[in-house]
């Protein structure tokens, strides 16, 4: 369990964690950015030394006109301020708005825009993205989107990195805030609160356009605490952060399910194979979250054998199901004996269910665990509503302290996705087996409807993945004149590998029933993806309508 002499006492808010922090272990390792250890400043940070920097950010934001209850979109990868600006701004009690980084320039100017946006703060580039080239031509174009925006703020992509012409820096801002005393900012932080919306996170946008799920200071605070707790979380850990951070797997999962307990973060500045390798082997990191891609990524680098990750002890994979070939692995190969499986969705900020380290092999890769604690968890009928029995199908819906406020300006979206009573419908078919673990059987939006018989990709989907030649699988259903949808199966296969349909049919054949097995094959390099890594089934079957000489 966790350490029963670590207790970090808060006021229930994000500053006051920090600030709790700061006192129990001032001189406890927080923070190392080994990426910019020649950037001519400090990487390294104790718990003492990440609360002045955020006590130096919160200042300059103050004194830079950013009010209570102002939303401030954040737009970067993982650089040293990312996480001090996360409590930075909620010290002040502003609100957070993370924009993904591989948004496009009409989807970043549609968050802006719906967040209501004062203030953005970039940095040079976001992934494959120029962001100051984008946010200067919105600027100049007089776009709708930044109308409400009175200030630009710059922080560096990488060491020597050069600001844009008449951008603030972060540093020239915190030079400002030299001017705010010590008590307006204790005025500021004394006005938070727990239920305080500290926090807005936009969907990944599988259908449609994305909401902006608007998260409490407690909503954060019960998930990183119900992580944390069942990860074994200690003081003397340290997580390898190798997720987003604007994804509530970075800045809830990994940065509150440590420092909820105490533990340290070790940072690199967004996700490459031998990097999270590096990483781990340099800081000695003891926990490590990621998606199944990123760790069978970490596997298969040719140098991992330089890499010694014997140092890792947990972790938590999550965002689509591991299969147990990979699980294997990560537990033999990167000798992570402890990794654990979560489920969330970020309108339950994130953390639902997960398993525990001492979970036995075949529930830490075939279910999803049983609920965290504080958090409901029911099985019903997607149409009547009425709970089903242990073993059946149905919609899994959350209850708790970790269920958002609501959608941003979204009324009527919100009252469609959480009940009266506050149960959250996650829209995932589940089932729960008479050892109560949870099991996630298909997706209800993406089931495919083959001439009347309803259809979940991700059964077939876990199968696929078991091939030894198949690297990851996404199911879709295509327009079929007969069927009315058709099966089909996008694979990205191990290279030297050719497609090989008679060799996957026949795998599937033994598990599934015959009207599952896809009727169409297509090898891919790779899917389109959200942030956090999961396929966007609409663009796929997008893709995929469109090549010739479909089936």
């Amino acid at each position: 369990m966790t350490d029963p002499t670590f207790a970090p006492v808060s006021t229930g808010t994000l500053s006051g964690l920090l600030r709790s922090l700061a006192a129990i272990q001032p001189e406890r390792g927080a923070l190392v950015y080994p990426a910019f250890a020649h950037a001519g400043r400090e990487i390294r940070l104790t718990f003492a030394a990440l609360d002045a920097r955020v006590d130096d950010l919160a200042k300059g934001l103050v004194a830079d006109g950013i009010e209570r209850g102002d939303h401030v979109a954040v737009w970067g990868s993982n650089v040293p301020d990312w996480i001090p600006l996360e409590f930075a701004l909620a010290r002040i009690g502003a609100v957070m708005v993370t924009v993904n980084t591989a948004l496009k320039r009409d989807e970043v100017a549609y968050v802006l825009q719906q967040s209501k946006a004062v203030a953005v703060i970039h940095t040079s580039r976001t992934g494959t993205n120029d962001a100051s080239a984008i946010l200067d031509d919105l600027f100049t174009s007089g776009d709708p989107s930044v109308r409400l925006i009175r200030r630009r703020i710059w922080m560096p992509s990488a060491p020597g990195d050069a600001p844009p012409a008449t951008v603030a820096t972060i540093d020239a801002v915190c030079l400002e805030g030299r001017a705010v005393s010590d008590e307006a900012l204790a005025r500021r932080e004394h006005r938070c609160a727990p239920d305080d919306v500290v926090n807005i996170q936009y969907t990944s946008g599988t259908t449609g356009f994305p909401k902006g799920v608007m998260l409490s200071h407690a909503n954060l605070f019960h998930s990183g605490f119900a992580i944390g707790d069942e990860l074994r979380m200690t003081p003397d850990d340290r997580v390898a952060v190798i997720v987003p951070l604007f994804h509530c797997f970075g800045c809830v999962v990994a940065v509150l399910g440590a420092y909820t307990h105490g533990a340290g973060l070790a940072v690199i500045p967004a996700f490459e194979p031998e990097a999270a390798l590096r990483l781990v082997h340099e800081e000695r990191c003891t926990v490590i979250h990621g998606v199944p891609t990123m760790f069978g990524a970490m596997l298969e680098h040719p140098t991992r054998a330089r890499y010694d990750t014997s140092c890792l002890r947990t972790g938590l994979a999550a965002g689509s199901p591991v299969p147990e070939p990979l699980m294997r692995r990560i537990v033999d190969e990167l000798h992570c004996a402890g990794m654990c499986i979560a489920y969330g969705l970020t309108e339950a900020s994130p953390a639902v269910a997960g398993t525990v380290p001492e979970d036995d092999f075949g529930a830490r890769c075939g279910t999803i665990g049983r609920e965290l604690p504080g958090v409901e968890v029911r099985i019903v009928d997607a149409e009547s509503g009425a709970r089903v029995p242990d073993g059946e199908r149905g919609e899994l819906q959350v209850r708790g302290p970790n269920i958002m406020v609501g959608y941003h300006d979204e009324p009527e979206a919100t009252a469609a996705a959480v009940t009266p009573e506050g149960w959250l419908r996650t829209g995932d078919q589940a089932v729960r087996g008479a050892d109560g673990l949870l099991r996630i059987v298909g997706r209800i939006k993406d089931l495919i409807i083959r001439g009347g018989e309803n259809i979940a990709p991700a059964e077939i989907e876990s199968v696929l993945r078991e091939h030894p030649d198949i690297v990851d699988a996404a199911v879709v259903g295509l327009p079929d004149e007969h069927f009315g949808e058709q099966v089909a199966a996008a694979l990205i296969l191990r290279d030297g590998c050719d497609l090989d349909p008679p060799s996957y049919e026949a795998l599937l054949q033994e598990r599934v029933a015959k009207f599952k097995v896809p009727k169409a094959w297509y090898r891919l390099e790779g899917f389109p993806l959200t942030g956090s890594g999961k396929v966007r089934k609409f663009l796929l079957r997008e893709r995929l309508t469109r090549v010739e000489d479909l089936p």
